[in-house]
């Protein structure tokens, strides 16, 4: 009778134990780790933005454009550029991990100075042929032995008139690009 009893005891034990102490004690899983490293993007200034030698309108006022691709026009009265003088677009190249975006940001408007005792300034507003600003891409793709490129050029124009102060005028241009 006895060995009933423990057995009846062991059975009620074993009854009144929580659910939880019959499952299992431990468990696990494994997640994911992920990264991507690609190279740095530059911009690099190829060739600078040069409108020649201008002849100024004897009278009036007239107007200076360079395109993107390189053509000069000079309008104003007796306004002209040398044909002997050098002129061509701006060209950059920006440059990174192929097939990544990025954001270019081209300055609008530069202010050329003259460095003659005569002084004076030019308003030159800028256009470019990137053909994007918010979502430009790089060419080739993620992982290329070679970066992703894209080239482009700045072209620009300014008013000129029979009292603009004749020398040199020079300036710069800023040119940003940012990964996305």
């Amino acid at each position: 009778m006895i060995k009933v009893y423990v057995s009846t005891a062991g059975i009620a034990l074993m009854l009144c134990a929580p659910v939880g102490a019959l499952a299992a004690t431990s468990d696990s899983t494994t997640g994911a780790l992920t990264g991507t490293i690609i190279r740095p993007i530059l911009v690099t200034a190829n060739q600078g933005l040069q409108f020649g030698t201008i002849v100024r309108p004897g009278s009036g006022t007239g107007t200076v454009t360079l395109s993107n691709a390189g053509a000069l026009s000079v309008t104003g009265t007796g306004a002209i550029a040398l044909p002997s003088s050098v002129m061509h677009a701006a060209m950059f190249t920006a440059s990174g991990e192929g097939g990544q975006t990025f954001t270019l940001t081209i300055d609008s408007s530069v202010t050329l100075t003259n460095a003659a005792p005569s002084g004076g300034t030019l308003a030159v507003s800028t256009t470019n042929d990137a053909g994007c600003t918010a979502s430009c891409a790089l060419s080739g793709v993620l992982g290329a032995t070679t970066s992703g490129t894209l080239i482009f050029h700045v072209g620009g124009t300014f008013a000129i008139s029979s009292a603009t102060p004749t020398g040199a005028y020079s300036g710069t241009m800023n040119v940003v690009v940012t990964y996305n």
